[in-house]
């Protein structure tokens, strides 16, 4: 409950004794220096209201707003604390001052701890002290409710920065222009508790050639569906002067934002008033230093004051719907790169990046760069665009150079001079760079990995949409460097045998597993043969290892060319071969390639001239009869094998 007025101050106290309360009153109104909390020098009202029980102090806190509460720590058979507990479980959040009979440390600390604002000895009051305790206490209330709307207004703006955020960068990531706008309004919308966003083109009246702007794009949430269309939004060729708003487009062709509340009556307010809105902010589109319209940020349910730092956010979105209006119109070719290169190969993405990038703020010159490995002085360029080529796989130091600040996780912005900052920076003398921007990127594990800058000839005038607009790209371009790194690690496991090209284990498993829960979802068998030469260690004796190696891999052919496409051959290394075998209607389907694959074991290899022969065993399991998880089934399949092989192998053999 905030302090509405200064000069009507209302005072509720509850106090049951009847003298008490007489003396509290003349106390009260024997001090004549009440005009202290005026605003204009006019004379203080001052009303003392007396609450004897607890209902009575609940039911007047509810009939009317008070300033300051004065609860006497005994109050009939009430415990003062008990009450100010029960106040503050009821958010009722107005300044309480306990009083008691006596001094007592120990009540005064447990008062403060519930929270009271202050204690007083009801037998040491004098006006001085009292006035002195409700001076105290209105401020300390009024402080503490600055720093909850301080507290409020940071955690909105959290979250509209951060939805803002992800607005940005879904205008990135969405390949149709207009998905990607639509989505993005939606995402700024919602983070910015909003009802609807508009956004209007401004143009020459077709008519008149007044100033004028159309809707171009729109958004409101779910519950303004109905009340959006019943009004048709017919919202084209409307001109500044008919709304009376020829002084508002002057703010907004100079980058201005504007902050409205609307009133009744007020010409000004009649296109809001048409559209249900209370409360708005409009912030201007620029594309290429030219004035292109505006967007404008709707509440229809409150009369919200937005603050300096929302409008400013809101600035930073509008800029990054008016950089992917210019894309969409001057660079239609750059979406589609970036969004086929994002799913393929990140050389084209980086190197398409930075063209935007520097198109965009714009600058002279954009560059992505990560760190190298092993190093916390050295860079790698990825991608850097001069204006006119592409240059990559640049290593350059970082130490005395505006790149220093960047790879201790901050962001660096020079307006200008930045050549006489960094002197021996001989990149910043070739493109004869005035000013310089860049901020960080991070890995998953908040660990700095590289940073994306931007250089011009010209000074940057507006450092918090460069960096924003920066912090948005440098976002995009981590998160597909650690898309890179991922898919360059994933190459470089080891998933085919380099002796047979077959599958090893790690593959193996993977197939055997989605074999599996296809199995499951189809109610069909799947066998697992394991397979195994026998006497292979003679064949290595006795020609020598690299025919026992040719010998493998022509009988890994022979294996694969008697299996279905749909079938998996793996080796887990030496002689021993796993075949997966999904969709199998029983067990005689295992048992007839069982059956030839011993068949073909038999027949004689001619290898380097030497005619080899040769038998195998096999171990067959089953699922579901032998297991449901491939451990279960190898495990069962290898048990099979060893028992074909006791059983004098060139045999197949099943779980008994």
């Amino acid at each position: 409950m905030a302090l509405s007025k200064y000069h009507d101050i209302r005072i509720l106290i509850a106090e049951d004794d009847e003298d008490d309360l007489y003396l509290f009153r003349e106390l009260i109104f024997e001090w004549k220096d009440w005009d202290y909390y005026t605003r204009r020098n006019e004379k203080a009202t001052v009303t003392v209201d007396p609450a004897r029980t607890r209902e009575e102090i609940f039911r007047m806190l509810k009939e009317s707003e008070y300033d300051l509460f004065f609860l006497d720590y005994h109050l009939g058979e009430w415990n003062g604390l008990d009450i100010l507990k029960d106040l503050r479980e009821e958010n009722y959040t107005l300044p309480v001052i306990m009083l008691t009979g006596q001094g007592d440390q120990e009540v005064a600390v447990k008062a403060m701890k519930v929270g009271a604002t202050d204690y007083l000895v009801k037998s040491s009051l004098t006006p001085e002290t009292l006035f002195k305790t409700i001076r105290h206490s209105i401020n300390l209330f009024r402080e503490e409710q600055k720093r909850i709307e301080v507290e409020e207004s940071l955690k909105a703006q959290g979250l509209l920065l951060q939805g803002v955020s992800e607005a940005a960068i879904r205008l990135l990531t969405v390949y149709d222009h207009e998905s990607a706008v639509q989505e993005a309004l939606g995402i700024a919308g919602k983070a910015g508790n909003m009802d609807c966003v508009y956004v209007f083109q401004d143009h020459p009246h077709p008519e008149s050639g007044e100033g004028a702007f159309s809707l171009k794009y729109f958004w409101c949430n779910e519950n303004e569906k109905i009340f959006v269309e019943g009004l048709g939004l017919s919202l084209s060729d409307l001109t500044y002067n008919s709304l009376g708003w020829d002084e508002w487009v002057k703010e907004l062709r100079m980058g201005k934002s504007i902050s409205h509340v609307v009133e009744s009556g007020d010409w000004i307010s009649s296109f809001f008033h048409a559209q249900g809105i209370q409360s708005c902010v409009l912030t201007p589109f620029t594309i290429n230093h030219t004035y292109w319209g505006f967007a404008l940020f709707a509440d229809r349910h409150s009369s919200r004051k937005w603050s300096p730092d929302e409008e400013s956010i809101l600035k930073t979105f509008s800029a990054s719907i008016g950089s992917e209006i210019k894309r969409n119109r001057d660079d239609q070719a750059f979406r589609s790169i970036v969004e086929g290169t994002s799913a393929q190969t990140g050389n084209e993405f980086f190197q398409s990046l930075v063209r935007h990038l520097a198109s965009a703020l714009p600058a002279r010159c954009a560059m992505v760069s990560e760190i190298l490995e092993g190093s916390d002085s050295k860079c790698r360029i990825i991608a850097r665009w001069n204006g006119e080529e592409i240059v990559t796989d640049h290593q350059y130091g970082v130490t005395r150079s505006p790149y220093e600040e960047l790879l201790m996780g901050r962001a660096s912005f020079y307006s200008d001079g930045v050549q006489e900052a960094f002197p021996k920076e001989r990149f910043l003398k070739e493109i004869g760079a005035k000013s310089f921007a860049g901020v960080p990127f991070y890995d998953y594990s908040e660990k700095v990995m590289g940073h994306i800058v931007v250089f011009d000839r010209r000074p940057m005038l507006d450092k918090e949409r460069t960096i924003s607009i920066l912090r948005v790209f440098a976002s995009r371009a981590g998160a597909e460097l650690e898309r890179q790194r991922a898919e360059e690690t994933i190459k470089n496991m080891a998933y085919y045998d380099s002796l047979t090209g077959l599958p090893n284990r790690v593959l193996l498993i993977d197939r055997l597993t989605l074999a599996l829960a296809h199995a499951h979802r189809v109610n069909k068998y799947l066998a697992v043969l394991f397979v195994d030469f026998d006497n292979f260690k003679v064949v290595n004796d006795t020609y020598g290892h690299s025919v026992g190696d040719l010998f493998l891999r022509e009988m890994g052919q022979k294996l694969k060319s008697v299996i279905r496409k749909e079938d998996t051959l793996a080796r887990l290394g030496g002689d021993e071969f796993i075949l997966v075998l999904p969709e199998l209607t029983d067990r005689k389907n295992a048992v007839i390639l069982a059956e030839k694959l011993i068949k073909m074991g038999g027949e004689p290899l001619n290898l380097e001239g030497n005619e080899i022969k040769s038998s195998l065993s096999i171990g067959i399991s089953l699922y579901p009869d032998d297991g449901d998880d491939y451990e279960a089934l190898l495990d069962k399949a290898d048990e099979a094998l060893y028992k074909a092989k006791r059983k004098g192998r060139n045999r197949y053999n099943f779980v008994e």
